[in-house]
């Protein structure tokens, strides 16, 4: 706070008793004084006292917190520049941060979209960001906190997010371990050596329908939709990449599939049935799902505001 002045109200002491225009300024520079942290927001609604919020909104222009080095989180602070960003998670209460994607800064766009498919169902989740200068990592940003809800089950690799609808069929779940053995000589008993192996099999089927069908209500089928979707889902399930099942109670894998088939419907021949097999085949840690192609992509724009304070994103 700055002693004896009241930057909100018509009170002894304020240097604007209307908004201050400032579109045009791209630069604040403070003299003479000692400073802790400067806020700027285009929020009219931001509470009017010298308690600070902490975290940033879409209206926020500058949290600057010095923390004793006047350059105050500038991306450009001392010749060190923003190359790209990280995005971290944490299971609410762990504090256990875990690298989820990383993708390039471009200094136009200041507004990014990132939507995180590798979830628990029913987990409370915390997610941060940190500006990384080569290989210098920034503060951490924190976010609110973030429940993971949904239902079902779902197959998701980096590019699509498929659901499981109609007569699905998980079938037995075999938890494969290894071990050896052999048979000495002059024992009675075999000799056991376990192994670490420690993964999951099983099978699916699901049963793909059209959105044409699904919209006739069971009054008729569409053909040639279902022919579509079901060589969609074929050509999803057999792309060579791996995947990540989820379900809602909360299992999930990076898994691989295979032997793939459909078999019709007796007496709805345009109907057919897909199962597939799977493997478990590592963790979803960060460089598994680099090594997998599965780090999803960010999608930034650029945020900017019309007269009134008003969101508008220019989109590229």
């Amino acid at each position: 706070m700055i002693i004896g002045f009241n930057f909100y109200n018509l009170e002894e002491g304020c240097v604007y008793d209307s908004p201050v225009c400032t579109d045009d300024h791209d630069e604040l520079e403070l003299g003479q004084g000692i400073y802790d942290q400067v806020y700027v927001t285009l929020d009219k609604d931001s509470p009017s006292g010298v308690a600070k919020p902490q975290n940033w909104t879409n209206k926020t222009i500058m949290n600057a917190q010095f923390k004793g080095n006047l350059e105050a989180g500038s991306i450009t602070a001392e010749g060190f520049r923003v190359t790209h960003i990280m995005m971290y998670r944490t299971v609410f209460g762990l504090n256990e941060w875990d690298a989820i994607g990383r993708f390039e800064y471009d200094e136009d766009l200041n507004y990014y979209s990132y939507t995180d498919r590798y979830v628990k169902n029913g987990t409370v989740y915390q997610y941060a960001v940190v500006p990384v200068s080569n290989h210098i990592l920034g503060d951490r940003l924190e976010s609110d906190l973030v429940e993971s809800s949904y239902e079902g089950i779902f197959i998701t690799d980096r590019l699509q997010n498929r659901r499981l609808d109609y007569d699905v069929n998980l079938g037995e779940v075999i938890h494969n371990t290894n071990m050896g053995i052999s048979n000495p000589v002059n024992g009675r008993y075999p000799i056991v050596s376990f192994g670490n192996s420690n993964y999951r099999s099983g099978a699916l089927s699901v049963l793909p329908l059209s959105r044409e069908t699904i919209g006739y209500y069971g009054e008729k089928i569409d053909a040639m939709a279902e022919q579509v979707t079901r060589q969609a889902w074929l050509d999803f399930i057999n792309n060579g990449k791996a995947k990540v099942l989820r379900l809602s109670n909360g299992v999930i894998m990076l898994i691989a599939t295979h032997e793939t088939s459909t078999v019709h419907r007796e007496n709805l021949t345009d109907l057919a049935d897909l199962s597939f097999s799977y493997i478990e085949i590592g963790e979803l840690d960060f460089q598994t799902l680099v090594n997998n192609d599965l780090v999803s992509d960010a999608y930034g724009t650029k945020l900017v505001y019309d007269d009134f304070g008003g969101e508008v994103f220019e989109h590229r």
